[in-house]
């Protein structure tokens, strides 16, 4: 039986307000007239469940039904993380999980990527850096369904490592390494996670040369045995597919795949640091400084997620944001400024990025502290809290049309233990988010004497600006 997203009652307006991300020539001036009529009701939905079973091996299988298009998302997520990286190879996860898709026992990767664009799919795989777990994602048509599974297994179970191609790998990791060394936004980064996670695997955001240099066939494939296990494993499925449909060919494909358990990294959450500092990175001759200014926060399991959500929408997130407003529109000092959270199970930090003319370097950083401190004291204006919720709210009903999404929402779920109806609650939640409570957030979250700055910049140009804020450490962009 097909079945769909069911949006219960959606009288809630404000799905315009999702228009909020088109970009923006400027906002100055702008005067909202013949506004849609909007409903004070709470936009309600109720997601459909995800069919579950399991694979004779204790693979975990969830399908999420949509028969709209032709068209099937797989996501196999796997407890192959690179926070158990070795200290002399980060990146090593990473590495697995770009060439497991270049060679396996029976295909090269010239073979593999002409089946795939001969059957409509597509195939890729991401460890990233600070994260418990792997993805082996795959797009294909339902028609096709049996072959891409027959590849997808392939390159999931029989990995070879070819040595030609690890020595191609490793020759445009080199120089991908070399081109990120030159972009501020990287040695920003770099320093903030050194500061933030001071002392293990949480800090490390890229490989290294050396690491790169050193790997080997043999570091792949340990790692490979030791981590690519069905035994905690997920593998989510969306789109035009049942659970019935599905499983008899999974266990035909991947019914063969064995593997040990895999000890989840033990991290803490630690509390936020509670003394400013000013690092600047000296890079000679630049025009303009790039802004980190960062401290740890909430993680994903927090009760104050809601708040801060709000609160970022509030401070940082899109053109209708007060850093945007202020330092982009008023002052004219960027192009671009924004403020996140990362709040998983491991990354727990708030941070605002912004590139500015170094000559303004000082006046920037300035009115961003102000309004970290503005959210926090002062409680925020009516229209302006409810156009933040309701633009989350919309949206959010926006990405319940795409399979994908709620594909990830699903494995979201299960990988932090949420409710059935965690997601059905969620405009729900943002809505009753009131002025107190943002203020409340940003006075416990947002840092304003405890801040963490990095600049990235000519240091005989920003040097002195910057002891205003706070005793300088600085080191080379080396």
């Amino acid at each position: 039986m097909k079945r769909r997203m069911q949006v219960l009652t959606l009288a809630f307006a404000g799905l315009a307000l999702a228009q909020e991300g088109q970009e923006l020539t400027s906002l100055k001036g702008v005067v909202l007239k013949g506004k849609a009529p909007v409903s004070n009701e709470i936009l309600r939905v109720k997601l459909p469940k995800a069919a579950e079973g399991k694979l004779k091996n204790g693979l975990t299988v969830l399908v999420m039904e949509d028969h709209r298009t032709p068209l099937v998302f797989m996501d196999v997520v796997i407890p192959a993380s690179s926070l158990s990286d070795p200290a002399d190879l980060p990146g090593l996860a990473d590495a697995t999980a770009d060439m497991i898709r270049l060679g396996t026992k029976t295909r090269t990767a010239r073979q593999i990527a002409e089946q795939l664009a001969g059957i409509g799919a597509s195939l890729s795989a991401q460890a990233g850096f600070g994260s418990r777990t792997t993805h082996v994602r795959m797009s294909m048509l339902a028609e096709n369904l049996e072959p891409s599974l027959a590849l997808a297994a392939d390159v999931l179970l029989n990995p070879s490592f070819p040595q030609d191609e690890l020595d191609n790998w490793k020759s445009r990791q080199l120089t991908a390494l070399q081109q990120m060394r030159t972009q501020p936004s990287f040695l920003a980064d770099q320093e903030m996670m050194k500061i933030l996670y001071a002392g293990d695997a949480r800090s490390v955001i890229a490989s290294t040369p050396a690491a790169v240099r050193k790997l080997t066939r043999e570091n792949l494939a340990d790692f490979y045995q030791g981590r690519y296990t069905p035994a905690g494993a997920v593998l989510g499925v969306s789109g035009d597919v049942t659970l019935k449909q599905l499983l008899p060919a999974l266990e035909k494909y991947l019914g063969g795949w064995k593997g040990p358990g895999v000890e989840t990294p033990k991290l803490p959450v630690r509390e936020p640091i509670g003394k400013r500092s000013v690092t600047l990175i000296h890079r000679p001759n630049s025009v303009q400084t790039y802004l980190l200014v960062a401290n740890r926060a909430i993680d994903r399991l927090s009760p104050d997620y809601y708040s801060c959500t709000v609160l970022n929408r509030v401070l940082g997130q899109g053109p209708a944001s007060r850093l945007f407003r202020n330092i982009r529109e008023e002052k004219g000092y960027t192009y671009g400024i924004r403020s996140s959270f990362s709040a998983t199970r491991y990354r727990n930090h708030f941070e605002a990025a912004t590139s500015v003319r170094t000559e303004v370097t000082g006046p920037a950083l300035e009115e961003l502290l102000k309004e970290f401190f503005e959210i926090a004291a002062k409680p925020v204006p009516p229209e302006e809290l409810n156009g933040a919720k309701r633009a989350l709210v919309a949206n959010f009903a926006l990405g319940l049309e795409s399979s994908s999404s709620l594909l990830g929402q699903v494995l979201m779920q299960r990988e932090y233990g949420f409710p059935a109806d965690y997601w059905d609650r969620y405009p729900e939640n943002i809505m009753k988010i009131t002025a107190e409570d943002v203020a409340r957030a940003g006075s416990a979250y947002v840092p304003r004497e405890n801040a963490q700055i990095v600049a990235v910049g000519d240091a005989g140009k920003i040097r002195d600006v910057l002891k205003k804020f706070g005793e300088v450490r600085e080191i080379s962009e080396e």
